[in-house]
């Protein structure tokens, strides 16, 4: 599985339902009640949508 398409996935999700900033869109992708993924792996999920341009 590719960790990291599957962050920008998810990252995709959370914009559709709530604004973030680049910043809270990582803390979310990484923290335990959101989807446990890697520091490395939220920063390049958020990073490849709009939240982060």
């Amino acid at each position: 599985m590719d960790w990291n398409q599957q962050a920008v996935r998810s990252a995709e999700q959370y914009l559709s339902i709530q604004g973030f900033s680049c910043s809270g869109l990582i803390r979310q992708l990484s923290s335990d009640a959101g989807d446990g993924y890697t520091q490395a792996q939220a920063r390049y999920g958020a990073q490849r949508t709009s939240a982060c341009q």
